[in-house]
């Protein structure tokens, strides 16, 4: 009887995760293809690095969603931002039609990725293009980690 009562539960909640899930719109990802977009508050992420474009208009790359590692620089130059990453490899942070900033990367007509990686720095693939230079050293973290222990 009782390992039907654990079966039960065991289901009903994955049943819930899985329509929390669907409600979300999922677990958030490490990577954005070209001709995709982070909209406001719309993030990507991979262990304790979050990129996400905010609502001032500042796309941001956290540490432990507190500790900002880079950031385009663009609070405030605009509204309903987002960034896209184009089909030339280019990542643009766009308000409107106008682009408010830009990484610089374009290369032409390719299959490009921008991936969050577990080292902390976020890359733009087709070659790599262009990067945020934020790689964080394993000993670093785990120095830090100690450091808050404390």
């Amino acid at each position: 009887m009782a390992s039907h009562t654990f079966d039960a539960k065991l289901a009903l909640a994955l049943a819930l995760l899985t329509l929390l899930m669907i409600i979300n719109g999922g677990v958030a990802e490490d990577m954005i293809f070209n001709g995709e977009s982070l909209n406001t508050n719309e993030f990507i992420e991979n262990g304790p690095y979050r990129f996400i474009m905010q609502p001032d208009c500042n796309l941001v790359l956290y540490v432990d969603r507190t500790r900002a590692l880079w950031s385009s620089g663009t609070n405030g130059r605009g509204n309903a931002c987002r960034a896209t990453l184009q089909n030339n490899g280019n990542l643009v942070v766009v308000s409107g039609t106008d682009v408010v900033w830009s990484s610089n990367s374009a290369r032409g007509a390719n299959t490009y990725r921008l991936i969050v990686q577990t080292d902390g720095n976020v890359v733009i693939y087709g070659a790599a293009l262009w990067a945020t230079n934020t790689v964080q050293s394993p000993r670093g973290r785990k120095l830090l980690h100690a450091l808050k222990m404390l």
